[in-house]
């Protein structure tokens, strides 16, 4: 099971510190007893539960098509695959986009419903900076389904370490918005979590090129994937998968666990990317 990093502490004591080298998301409360993770802002969803911060199953959603009919279903499995019930979940993370707008509003009702069913707290992570530290969020040997892009073993250092000239920490999301755009952030991955270097912003993959990424910024995800000759052509490094691909795991890892408004709140999508 992966053990979920940076949460000991008073869960008062929540901290936003700032450096040289960003923002730090905030990562201040220690996790939930028993908490779902629900993450569908691309075409492969997951489900992930962790029990007393340690993962400890997990689903994936291979057909975009029916990740509506597919999501409780897994929630109901990795309920029972970790020997847990719907009254014991503490709390509830969705994945808060960029992305797909059927599939992040698909995990967002979703999400929202079982908290207020349950009467628990309803959390949001960024999809992007979860994606950003996929690779750590996963154990080693994590069985990834066939559908998952591209390679499976990422060759990333665990914890983000840098391998001499920091390619594989400072990690460039490029979600792809269609219609020739991006939605994209990037992210100082390091042992405490995702540093944001970049905020999140669209457009064109141009205009990330024109943004001068920090030197040895490794860009990742499907946007990356669908531009890599454009962006190795700019001088630019393009990591495989996992990396840059959000999954349940990961969102949980990032959790800056501050409830939001079960009522009020909703997630973000990238369809005002899409020209016209």
């Amino acid at each position: 099971m992966t053990e979920l990093p940076g949460r000991g502490g008073d869960p008062e004591e929540a901290r936003g510190d700032s450096d040289s080298a960003g923002v730090r998301l905030p990562a201040a409360a220690r996790p939930p007893a028993c908490a779902l993770a629900v993450e569908t802002s691309w075409s492969i969803g997951s489900v992930a539960i962790a029990i007393q911060g340690s993962v400890a199953a997990r689903r994936f959603l291979v057909e975009p098509r029916e990740h509506g009919a597919r999501l409780v279903p897994a929630v109901a499995e990795v309920l029972e695959e970790a020997g847990a019930k719907p009254g014991d979940l503490d709390a509830v993370v969705a994945g808060a986009g960029p992305g797909s707008f059927t599939g992040v509003r698909t995990g967002a009702a979703v999400a929202k419903g079982l908290a207020a069913g349950l009467g628990v707290p309803l959390y949001a992570t960024s999809s992007l900076a979860a994606a950003a530290c996929a690779p750590e969020a996963l154990e080693p040997g994590a069985q990834l389904p066939p559908e998952f892009p591209g390679e499976q073993e990422s060759g990333l250092p665990p914890d983000g370490a840098d391998q001499g000239d920091g390619a594989l920490r400072l990690r460039y999301v490029l979600f792809d918005a269609r219609g020739g755009r991006v939605y994209g952030a990037c992210y100082d991955v390091g042992v405490s979590g995702p540093v944001e270097v970049m905020p999140a912003h669209g457009g064109t993959v141009v205009d990330v090129v024109n943004r001068r990424p920090p030197a040895g910024t490794a860009f990742v995800g499907e946007g990356a994937a669908v531009h890599e000759k454009l962006l190795r052509a700019a001088g630019h490094a393009v990591a495989p998968p996992p990396a840059g691909y959000a999954v349940a795991d990961a969102v949980l890892r990032c959790c800056d666990w501050t409830p939001v408004d079960v009522a009020g709140w909703e997630p973000s999508y990238v369809r005002q990317w899409w020209p016209g």
